[in-house]
């Protein structure tokens, strides 16, 4: 059934209201045409004694789904919130790479009797996810796959589908192995489908499979199934066989969380906090970096001590400084995070350096010869002093400049050196632009206005 946005907004309301009644009918009737994102989404706002019972009354499979969409840290809580023996029988239905997920933000005081609980199918796939390092395509890959003997049939294949459990109703390819395991070939469900049932597999099959190793980085492997435009990609062991995939949504996943991970730490965060991180820990996890700063920013304050005789003779200058310093910051970081973005979903290379650096001289003359022109009318006006207006404004687009070219090239160099591009950008990158514009204003102020 396909339902409207006003009819999702309504089954939404419905839903809020029956969870806020505790009335658990009505809130899996109003569920029922739900996505389980969607009901994840109303979920969150709801407290967790509302929560758990909703969990526990509809189907279980679904509401393992349900749990999978939630935030990792929050879903760990809940569970832990719950009686052993039903976290587990819930934890065991979650797709495999969410149950991973959540077991790492569980306190490891707590772990094992989770796991003990998870039945023990779920709870062997778990463990050897677990098995594999943070960050690499086995830890993140999924058992949701078919794979099959060259020597069978479309036919046989087919009906070996129809047959198959519930958790690989997503699946997309069947994976063609040899006697060993070892993938050989690969064909769409969708054109199996159209295929002669009495064809063996090894006559319709795509010789040419794509895969990545269990050691190999998680991004890079979401980025060559995103350029590919693969809706999975196999994920092979130290033996080449093939040991699970990566879905289309867990490339989604593994992006936006390389995106979000790295455009935090651009202003010195931590990709370890959450918004359910404790306060004291979001303490430690902050407090070092900002301690940085401070040393960090006293290279402006040593530029603007070494011109306090000009400030002193003209004290007016000091009322434009901090919109000279703040526009370059506010230009470098827009031009920092559109080259930490596309470095981190795999749309630029290394090889593209100078191209970045061509694009933003090209944006910041623009912007500096518009930005520049229109402070000089604004200092004018204010203090009806020409000089005071050039100066402002000629300082102002020269920071806009050397910004945008410093933002959209420090992820580059970075990454040229083997460094996580992102790590601490902000901050370096505003020193740079607040030393820069107070240097290039204070001069100019001193050589024009003092002589």
């Amino acid at each position: 059934m396909l339902l409207d946005p006003e009819a999702i907004d309504e089954l939404h309301r419905r839903l809020h209201t029956a969870l806020e009644r505790s009335d658990l009918p009505a809130a899996e009737a109003a569920s029922a045409s739900l996505s389980s994102s969607r009901i994840a989404q109303v979920l969150r706002e709801a407290a967790p004694e509302q929560m758990i019972p909703f969990l526990f009354t509809v189907e279980r499979y679904r509401a393992g789904r349900i749990l999978s969409q939630l935030p990792s840290e929050y879903a760990a809580r809940l569970l832990l919130s719950m009686e052993r023996p039903a976290a587990g029988s819930l934890l065991s239905v979650v797709p495999v790479d969410h149950a991973v997920d959540i077991i790492q933000k569980v306190p490891s005081d707590d772990r094992d009797s989770l796991m003990h609980s998870v039945e023990q199918d779920a709870r062997r796939e778990i463990e050897r996810l677990l098995h594999y390092p943070a960050g690499s395509a086995g830890a993140h890959m999924t058992g949701r796959f078919v794979a099959i003997g060259r020597d069978h049939t479309v036919g046989q294949t087919l009906t070996a589908l129809r047959s198959a459990p519930p958790e690989i109703e997503r699946a997309t390819y069947v994976y063609v192995t040899d006697e060993h395991g070892k993938p050989v070939g690969v064909v769409s469900i969708r054109d199996l489908i159209r295929f002669d049932p009495s064809l063996p597999l090894s006559r319709v099959m795509n010789p040419a499979v794509v895969a990545v190793s269990v050691s190999d980085s998680a991004v890079e492997a979401a980025q060559l199934l995103r350029n590919r435009r693969f809706t999975m990609i196999p994920v092979l062991d130290e033996k080449g066989t093939v040991a699970g995939v990566i879905t289309f949504d867990d490339a989604i996943d593994i992006l936006s969380n390389q995106v979000a991970d790295q455009l935090a730490r651009v202003n010195a965060g931590s990709a370890d906090e959450s918004f359910f991180t404790t306060p004291m820990r979001a303490v430690r996890l902050r407090l070092p970096w900002m301690a940085l700063n401070v040393f960090l920013n006293l290279g402006a304050v040593a530029v603007i001590t070494g011109f306090e005789e000009t400030i002193a003779a003209v004290a007016i200058l000091a009322a434009f400084l901090p919109m000279i310093t703040d526009m370059g910051g506010n230009v470098g970081i827009q031009s920092l995070s559109v080259a930490i973005r596309a470095i981190a979903l795999g749309e630029v290379r290394l090889r593209d350096f100078w191209r970045a650096i061509r694009k933003e001289l090209a944006i910041g003359l623009v912007n500096g010869v518009v930005l520049g022109s229109l402070f000089s009318v604004v200092a004018y006006v204010w203090q009806r002093d020409p000089r005071i207006g050039v100066i402002a404004g000629f300082a102002l687009g020269i920071n806009v400049l050397v910004a945008g070219v410093i933002g959209g090239t420090i992820p580059f160099a970075i990454k040229r050196l083997g460094r996580d591009p992102a790590m601490m950008t902000g901050p370096i990158l505003t020193t740079i632009t607040d030393i820069t514009g107070v240097s290039i204003y204070l001069g100019l102020s001193t050589l024009f206005l003092l002589g």
